[in-house]
């Protein structure tokens, strides 16, 4: 019988950790049915705080937990998992880092073992506080990629995946990416034949391996929260300008800055070039086009200050993992491109 520890601090999301109890749960039943003979489970999960108390999940509804008498108990485990809190801004962040802090010496333990870790949505900005992430590529919950930029440069941030391995280290996307994470850690632990069973019995698809579809600019948290009032000035009018032909020196002559200048200032301020950012306005704007109405590519793409639809589609497909068909099909249900 594998044992699953779920390590839980701070205001805790309930589906997170209800999500893997349930998965792992349904999994041994399908053992069971398939091995009627079989003398135990599959897996065994329990909850771990720091101190042994109940957790409060997002709804206040409490969580028990068991607790740790030393670091190294965390050994007997032979998965780790960080649950995830409700963070939505930077002193939800702060609040849970003081509560996860405790936990960072067992976790460290673990991960030196060599034996899965895994997290997942604001999970993962704890797996990269307690320095296990350092050197490792990895992904996190797509609106707060600014602020896991910000605290953790030493991490190779990818978000072109839903879920991210690096040796023995797992990391997944937003809240329900869970789901996908459960099922990767079941292939890792009982095989992928299991895997692919669960997948079947729970409707978790296995195909959906990237969360760039579901960015949004409007509710990241972050692009807009610096101190930089030239950046904040130049940000504004770009978006208000969307469906214009911008060059870069025409906006630096516009601002009365050199483009070096500008270039450097938005590397600091949000942790991206102004072209890159441009880019990822127009494709926002097309994605919201394509959600909410019938234009035609073509006029889509003028709408958003390109010319070339070819050029357009291949940057679109590079920030979303979608053709611009593709993405109208999956999130506009009555039209079609």
């Amino acid at each position: 019988m594998k044992q699953i520890t779920i390590l839980a601090a701070g205001n805790v999301v309930a589906g997170g950790i209800f999500g893997f109890l349930d998965v792992f749960s349904f999994c041994n039943a399908y053992w069971r049915r398939i091995n009627p003979d079989a003398k135990e489970d599959l897996f065994h999960c329990h909850v771990v705080s720091y101190d042994g108390l109940p957790v409060n999940t997002n709804q206040n509804i409490q969580i028990p937990t068991i607790g740790l008498d030393k670091a190294e108990d965390i050994l007997q485990a032979d998965a780790v998992i960080l649950a995830s809190a409700f963070v939505t801004s930077r002193e939800d962040f702060q609040l849970y880092l003081n509560e996860f802090e405790p936990l960072f010496e067992p976790l460290r333990v673990f991960a030196a073992s060599g034996k899965p870790v895994a997290a997942y949505c604001s999970g993962t900005l704890m797996l990269a506080a307690s320095g296990v992430l350092n050197g490792r590529r990895a992904t996190t919950v797509w609106w707060l990629k600014e602020m896991f930029q910000r605290n953790f440069p030493d991490v190779n941030l990818c978000m072109d995946k839903l879920v991210i391995s690096d040796e023995h280290i797992h990391t997944a996307g937003a809240t329900t990416s869970n789901l996908s994470l459960a099922l990767h850690l079941i292939g890792i632990l009982a095989g992928e034949q299991i895997a692919h069973q669960m997948a079947k019995i729970l409707l978790i698809d296995p195909n959906r391996t990237s969360q760039q579809a579901f960015m949004s600019m409007d509710l990241s948290i972050g692009a807009n929260n610096h101190q930089d009032e030239l950046v904040t000035k130049i940000q504004n009018w770009m978006q208000a300008h969307i469906g214009q032909s911008l060059l870069l020196d025409d906006i630096a002559d516009k601002f009365a800055v050199g483009k070096r200048t500008m270039i450097r200032r938005f590397k600091k301020a949000i942790n991206e070039t102004p072209a890159s950012y441009m880019q990822r306005l127009r494709v926002d704007e097309a994605k919201r086009l394509l959600e909410t109405t019938e234009l035609a590519l073509e006029q889509i793409v003028g709408r958003v200050g390109y010319e070339d639809v070819s050029s357009f589609r291949k940057l679109f497909i590079q920030l979303t993992s979608l053709s611009p068909r593709a993405y109208r099909e999956k999130f506009n249900t009555h039209a079609c491109c």
